[in-house]
């Protein structure tokens, strides 16, 4: 952590992409999907012990590249920086404060945002608008949506983004098969939780589907 990447501020950081740098946004996948910096690489990961190795390979025949680096608050680039100059890239930056200074200072200085959509935030908010384009989309009907939930189901719970129309047909839930645990009775979910017949599992990739008629004779 000794030698970290140079710190950009708004104005020099918007001048890097259009110079034609590489933007790499250091985020979990699930942030990026509702907002990003335009033609930003979104690695493709689920877990925070993945995303250096799996920048570091995605870039292996960049090294002599300008590269971006940005975030939320502009902490995970600090490490994430220092990994990529530890690892032989030249030419590392990242954007002091992350996205929510440069959101600050466009607004306050009256430049065109390079950053779309909205920023996820970790509070009840879930998120918070810095341009009106919408790029996410509903993650069951797949219709523009930038809007982050957590499935109502205690045992799943899995973030997803939900159009309203989708969250009062699910009730809340992020699967038909969800929305029909509720429905029985709360101590016997725990039951049947507790049983092993039922998994839910949070990860994007390799989320198990409940079969509810596995589970009738409990």
């Amino acid at each position: 952590m000794n030698k970290i990447g140079k710190h950009l501020d708004y104005e020099e950081f918007n001048k890097s992409i259009d110079n034609g740098a590489i933007v790499l946004d250091m985020r979990n996948y699930y942030e990026s999907e509702i907002g990003k910096f335009k033609n930003a690489i979104i690695p493709d990961v689920e877990r925070s012990q993945e995303l250096l190795p799996t920048v570091k390979k995605m870039l292996k025949n960049n090294k002599k590249n300008k590269i971006l680096l940005y975030c939320t608050g502009g902490i995970r680039c600090e490490k994430a920086s220092s990994y990529l100059i530890h690892n032989g890239f030249k030419d590392v930056n990242q954007l002091n404060g992350g996205i929510i200074k440069y959101a600050s200072d466009v607004k306050k200085n009256n430049v065109k945002s390079k950053f779309i959509g909205k920023n996820f935030v970790f509070d009840s908010r879930m998120s918070e608008s810095i341009t009106g384009d919408i790029i996410g989309e509903c993650h069951m009907c797949s219709e523009p949506c930038d809007r982050h939930t957590n499935c109502l189901n205690e045992h799943c719970h899995i973030l997803i983004i939900q159009c309203s129309k989708c969250c009062r047909n699910f009730n809340n839930c992020c699967s038909r098969d969800c929305a029909d645990f509720l429905l029985i009775d709360k101590e016997k979910r725990k039951k049947i939780f507790k049983s092993g017949k039922i998994k839910f599992n949070a990860q994007k990739s390799d989320r198990i589907k409940p079969k509810l008629k596995d589970i009738k004779n409990i």
